[in-house]
């Protein structure tokens, strides 16, 4: 041992005054001291060099073993002992010995184990708590693994040899005092999920984890954490205990039954036997159970073990002389409840020891109750109140915030204290002026409109001093609201109105305040029968509620502005605002409650509560539904509502066997009836939970003999087929593939998948080939998509059929909701709408028509149902890089039935689908006019047709007055729809009517949020939404409401389909405040990286906001050093002046304006998905007269000829120069229009430009205008020799010269050809 050599290490990021207090303690037993530097802290550099250590620096890499290691690798010590900044040895001098007797138990220990004292109150003993750590290491032979919470672990990998060091190591920590413990905790759980992410998750994440949130009291993560760690395969070698300790805390801030924490208590006492925590922890729950005789032995066998030190067992203790002190109190309390105060009295004097006589002596004799109001103008209800309660108490004090009535002198004659108090539009306030002047030791705080009811008033000071003697601290008392007037019941709840006074209690909260205690704890709550004690409350009366909530939800917005706890508001603002009707806003602040998981605190579950009626209401929010229903029955397990909210949630996606096992799971709960949450689960939920239950069994059983066919018909489909195929096996018992003529690897694909394939001839029908895909299936159910659909979720179908037909026999087809996916615009969502995609077989279903073929049965008209929500289906038909061909395809088709058998009813409507999508939209326009007028409807997709009338109108400049009368009635034809109500008021605002605007946008919103009954008919609306709430954010501002216009634009942010619109109107409505401000609200909101910030510059360049634009680029060059420029239009705006930049302007358009029809031309003659989008967009841009002219240009069998020729001869450059010969014949048709003149002088000017196509087309129509002349044949036939025809250019002179035999220029052209 004489050659032992000792070394010390430490990293350090500038713990300065810790690292000298630990380097104190060691260097007068090592040998040498390592101090690795994290920071370059040059106050680190000088205390390193005062204590003589090596100094090293390592930037710091978020990994603590890697700096660990770097410092192992700098030591020469045959012992390491490696502590932190922030620990120290209590006994320096004995430090060697210390490690000499360790390493004598046993020569080849690894790692020498030392008791760690972590003190929770600087100095103070009382309520430290200590574990075992490995401090000190063998050298060589061990290094640390893991990014934070590292383990010293050999580098063979075998198992450590741990030796537990004697009192001479123990050591102090104190890196957790109270003021300090979240600053690390939030670091660790950062490190700890990336080392996960980084390394594999093991049991030893979930433990630390357990441990950071434990100390975040976020205790159902703790909960399942913690088993997530117990059950890996990991020792947790002194550290088990904390766990079990951990876990019990958990349970009881949850509310599990004291039943479920015995049950767990036992089972840690039979692991740790030695330990007197979870003897403790026994004597708690038992209390609970009113079993006194058994906690009081449980509390003493903790107090044994206490006292016959306990230091040699090698797991965590949180047990100390705070804990023991309590422990000891409640020992006398139990006492004096089972009639013994002789051992009530020496426990009292054993708590006093544990607290070091500073617990003043005697027990109170008496319990002292002190009944508090605060009140103003309400003298009727306070006496009626005091009256309910003065018998029962000591002290009455009132405190008056501007009585105007009889109020202070009622208090007064009932002998009150009255005090007199400004009114602050703070509850809060008021209620801790009221206890500055409390003298009892126990306080009723109840409002003037309270009183205990008749029954139970006299129970008053029974129920407190049981309490009292019991140990507890708040009381929730049954809480009966009625209507005063009427005498109606409204609510039945529980309100925590008596409380025991301790030092520093104290409410929280300008409203809806809270109980708190001194260190901002929420004191422990217990629940009191209603048989025992009730409060009546008549402050909620009909009358009253909506001026009530309005004045509370003032005072909560000014409380989530100013107070520095906006979270506690949370789920107050989404009851009040629940209360008032806003639903949105009522969902907003309820989502921000959940997110923060159950609070500790009395009826924590109303926020989950009123987003599952939102949710639960509405189909199409099933997803929103599910995610909180499943978060609900977790984090309030032992409410049975929630288990069957998540049962309901379950059965509405069609997972039926899960719903099923969650519903059980509700049956088996009996509510609590104590605890903070009251279950509302009454025997009719139960009855009708059971009946749901026998219906969910019966579906899935059937689910499971059902035979489901898949149909398609294909031709040259591959780049479908694949997708078509992996989704079809998910659901279907056989698949039939109708192969119309493929010869590019479908048939393939479908005969290697084991598909039924036939073979079927095209005939131009599309009903035709899909009745053959039906009359080859024989199973219960055709499911009929085509190619290019798929189901989103194909493990639904199966169970979503079994549901149909267990409910719905009577149903032949279902129409799913189709899904338009653009994949060439990164699957961006292009549309709905409700088709019929499953079939019931056996019902005699066929289809009939050759395009947008039709479902007919046999012998009446098919049974249809509508599914709004489920089984949606992804189709890419569409998408932009298809839709020309198909459009252009379908087109076709339909023209020769046409041709064949005229227009029949129907047809109009997929013309203007199909002129819209091709973007022909006069003609587009013309037929959705034309089916409108006809007889026949779409199930579940006729308001379609209306929204193609609208979209059609605006490309083609309609009126606006025309538009909004097509809303209006497109409104009436839909009431119950959002759409048009937003499209009518996204009209109206353009209009400048701002009033029945803003009544229009709050109604689209409404029904958008609160979706009502739409007879199965599809909502466009989410397309428009973001739109919608952008303008109402607008109109709101305009009229002053900036409060509202704020709560819209969250709105709209959220929306996020029409950012630039609510950018725009949020700018403007901080346009007085610094831009610097603005830009980090704005980031705030949409993120803060450097793409954000860059869309942020370009946004305002794009919409004038100068200031901002400026601010962004100034973050960007500061943060990330990338310079913007700033759009060459600005820095020429700011060096001429406003008449100057005019005219600059003025010329730069018209330059633009001169430019676009070559553009246009251009993109004409593209076949690039995204060119016809371009095309549109620029063709709107076009000045009027040019706009008229090439709508004409487009549409000649829609769009008129404009009456002037100013458009024309704007663009007839652009024509002569760029056009091809189908775009010059168009181009030369319209000036035949105009006249032969015009005809000629385009033609001559083809010419000129050596465009032969257009020239030769020229001449020919002047040739059919006005007859052949010598001048036209010699046109033609120059034109064609330029373009290789020289025989025909012969015939065309020889025909010239037969009617001129002397015309020059022909004989001349006739000889140079020959």
């Amino acid at each position: 041992m004489c050659h032992m050599k000792i070394s010390a290490c430490y990293i350090v990021k500038d713990e300065v005054s810790e690292l000298c207090r630990s380097l104190a303690s060691v260097r007068e037993t090592v040998d040498e001291i390592i101090v690795v530097s994290t920071a370059g802290s040059t106050a680190v550099a000088d205390a390193a060099s005062e204590f003589h250590a090596h100094l090293y620096d390592f930037p710091w890499k978020n990994d603590f073993s890697q700096a660990r290691n770097y410092a192992l690798k700098q030591c020469r010590g045959d012992f390491v002992i490696f502590l932190d900044a922030d620990e120290y040895f209590f006994h320096p001098e004995q430090l060697r010995d210390g490690i000499e007797a360790a390493i004598h138990k046993n020569k080849d220990v690894d790692i020498i184990m030392i008791s760690l004292c972590n003190f929770m109150t600087e100095n103070s003993m009382k309520d430290a708590m200590r574990m075992w750590s490995p401090r000190i290491l063998r050298m060589p032979g061990l290094h640390y693994e893991g990014m934070i919470h590292e383990q010293a672990v050999r580098d063979d990998g075998g198992k450590r040899v741990l030796v537990y060091g004697d009192a001479r190591l123990d050591a102090g920590h104190t890196g957790y005092l109270k003021e300090r413990g979240t600053e690390k905790i939030r670091r660790n759980i950062a490190m700890l999920e990336h080392d996960a992410e980084m390394h594999g998750r093991t049991a030893m994440h979930a433990f630390y984890l357990a441990d950071c949130y434990f100390g975040l009291k976020d205790y159902a993560k703790t909960l399942m954490l913690s088993k997530e760690a117990l059950q890996g395969d990991i020792a947790f070698t002194g550290e088990e205990s904390k766990i079990c300790h951990q876990m019990i805390e958990s349970m009881r801030a949850l509310h599990y039954s004291d039943e479920e924490m015995l049950i767990f208590a036992d089972a840690a006492i039979e692991k740790f036997p030695y330990l007197p925590d979870f003897y403790a922890q026994r004597g708690m729950i038992l209390c609970g159970l009113v079993r006194y005789r058994e906690a009081a032995e449980s509390f003493e066998e903790a107090l044994r073990h206490y006292k016959d030190d306990f230091s040699s067992a090698h797991d965590s203790s949180f047990f100390n002389n705070a804990v023991a002190a309590l422990a000891a109190e409640r020992l006398s309390l139990l006492y004096q409840e089972l009639g013994e105060p002789a051992k009530a009295q020496f426990w009292m004097k054993k708590h006093r020891a544990y607290m070091g006589g500073n617990m003043g002596e005697g027990i109170k004799d008496n319990v002292r109750i002190t009944a508090c109001y605060i009140v103003r103008d309400d003298a009727v209800h306070l006496k009626k109140s005091i009256e309910s309660l003065r018998s029962q108490v000591d002290e009455l004090i009132v405190l008056d915030t501007g009585s105007q009535d009889d109020t202070v002198h009622a208090a007064e004659a009932y002998g009150a204290a009255v005090y007199h108090w400004a009114w602050q539009d703070d509850f809060a306030a008021a209620r801790n002026a009221a206890l500055a002047h409390v003298t009892g030791d126990w306080i009723v705080f109840i409002d003037a409109d309270e009183y205990f009811s008749l029954e139970t008033r006299d129970h008053l000071r029974a129920v407190i001093e049981e309490a009292d003697h019991t140990g507890g601290e708040v009381l929730l008392i049954p809480w009966h609201n009625i209507d005063e007037t009427t005498g109606e019941t409204l609510l039945d709840s529980y309100a925590p109105r008596i409380f025991r006074r301790r030092e520093g209690r104290h409410y929280v909260g300008r409203i809806h305040e809270e109980l708190r205690n001194a260190d901002d704890t929420v004191p422990s709550i217990r629940m009191i029968a209603a048989s025992l004690l009730s409060l009546v409350h008549t402050g909620y009366s009909a009358l009253l509620t909506r001026e009530k909530g309005e004045r509370n939800l003032r005072i909560l917005l000014e409380e989530v502005k100013q107070g520095n706890m906006p979270d506690r508001c949370w789920r107050y603002l989404a009851e009040t605002y629940d209360n008032l009707g806003d639903e949105h806003m009522a969902e907003h602040y309820a989502l921000l409650d959940i997110g923060m998981g159950r609070r500790s605190v009395v009826y924590a579950s109303r926020s989950y509560r009123i987003l599952l009626r939102i949710y639960g209401m509405q189909p199409l929010l099933r997803e929103k539904y599910l995610a909180v229903a499943e978060q609900a029955a977790r984090e309030f397990p032992e409410l049975p509502e929630m288990h069957a909210e998540y049962a309901e949630a379950l059965a509405a996606f069609h997972r039926y066997a899960e719903a099923i096992e969650a519903a059980a799971t509700a049956l088996r709960i009996q509510p609590s009836e104590s605890g903070t949450e009251q279950s509302v689960f009454t025997a009719e939920m139960h009855e009708a939970l059971c009946r749901r239950m026998e219906i969910w069994r019966r579906i899935a059983a059937h689910a499971e003999e059902m035979r489901i066919a898949a149909c398609v018909f294909v031709r040259d489909d591959v780049r479908d087929m694949e997708c078509w195929l992996s989704n079809t096996a998910v659901y279907a018992n056989e698949r039939i593939v109708v192969d119309t003529g493929s010869t590019d690897g479908t048939r393939v694909l479908a005969e290697k998948a084991g598909t039924k394939l036939i073979d079927f001839s095209w005939k131009d029908d599309f009903a035709a080939a899909r009745n053959a895909a039906i009359g080859a299936a024989s199973g219960d159910w055709a499911v009929i998509l085509d190619a290019d659909e798929s189901f989103f979720e194909p493990s639904e179908v199966r169970a979503y059929l079994s549901m149909v037909d267990v409910i719905l026999p009577h149903v032949d087809a279902v129409l799913l909701p189709i899904v338009h996916i653009d994949e060439d615009a990164g699957g961006r969502e292009m549309g709905r709408a409700p088709h019929v995609r499953l079939l019931r077989m056996g019902r005699g279903l066929f289809y009939e028509g050759r395009v947008h073929e039709a479902l007919r049965k046999m012998d009446g008209e098919p049974v249809l149902y509508h599914e709004a929500a489920a089984l949606a289906v992804r189709h890419v038909g569409y998408s932009s890089g298809r839709i020309r061909a198909k459009h252009e395809r379908n087109l076709a088709l339909m023209g020769r039935r046409v041709e064949e058998s005229g227009l029949q009813p129907g047809d109009c409507r997929y013309l203007a689908d199909t002129y819209y999508g091709l973007g022909k939209y006069a003609a587009a326009l013309i037929y959705a006019r034309a089916a409108l007028e006809e007889s026949v409807s779409s199930v579940g997709a006729q308001s379609h047709l209306h929204h193609l009338l609208l979209d059609a109108m605006e490309k083609e400049n309609v009126p606006f007055v025309q538009q909004v009368e097509a809303a209006r009635a497109a409104c009436q034809e839909f009431p119950q729809l959002p759409d048009f109500y937003g499209r009518l008021g996204l009209l109206l605002a353009a209009c400048d009517d701002g009033g029945e605007a803003l009544s229009a946008l709050t109604r689209a919103l409404k029904f958008y949020e609160s979706p009502a009954d739409t007879a199965g008919e599809a909502s466009e609306f989410p397309v428009w939404a973001g739109a919608v709430s952008a303008a109402r954010a607008r109109l709101l501002m305009e009229m002053g409401h900036a409060s509202a216009a704020e709560e819209e634009l969250a709105r709209a942010f959220a929306l996020d389909t029409a950012r630039e619109e609510a950018l725009d109107v949020y700018v403007e409505l901080h346009a007085s405040e610094d831009m610097g401000s603005v830009l980090s609200g704005l980031r705030g909101m949409l993120g803060s990286d450097a793409g954000t910030l860059s869309y942020l510059a370009r946004f305002a360049d794009s919409y004038g906001w100068l200031e901002l634009a400026a601010a962004a680029r100034a973050v960007l060059l500061q943060e990330i050093g990338q310079a913007v420029p700033i759009p060459e239009i600005y820095t020429t705006m700011q060096s001429l002046t406003a008449e100057e930049f005019g005219e600059k302007v003025v010329g730069t358009l018209a330059e633009y304006a001169r430019e676009i029809p070559e553009v246009l031309l251009r993109l004409e003659r593209e076949r690039h998905a995204e060119s016809i989008h371009l095309y549109q967009r620029l063709r709107g841009l076009l000045p009027h007269a040019m706009q008229i002219l090439w709508r004409h240009y487009d549409e000649p069998d829609a769009a008129p000829l404009p009456d002037t020729i100013d458009g024309y001869r704007t663009v007839r450059e652009a024509f002569i120069h760029h056009s091809n010969a189908e775009q010059a014949e168009r181009f030369l048709r319209i000036s035949a229009d105009y006249g032969t003149e015009h005809l000629l002088a385009a033609t001559e000017d083809f010419a000129a430009a050596e465009r032969w196509e257009g020239a030769f087309l020229g001449w020919q129509f002047l040739s059919a205008a006005g007859g052949e002349t010598p001048d036209t044949l010699y046109g033609m036939a120059l034109a064609a020799l330029h373009l290789g025809a020289c025989a025909e250019a012969q015939e065309y002179l020889t025909r010239a010269l037969s009617l001129a035999p002397a015309h020059r220029k022909s004989k001349e052209l006739m000889e140079l050809v020959r």
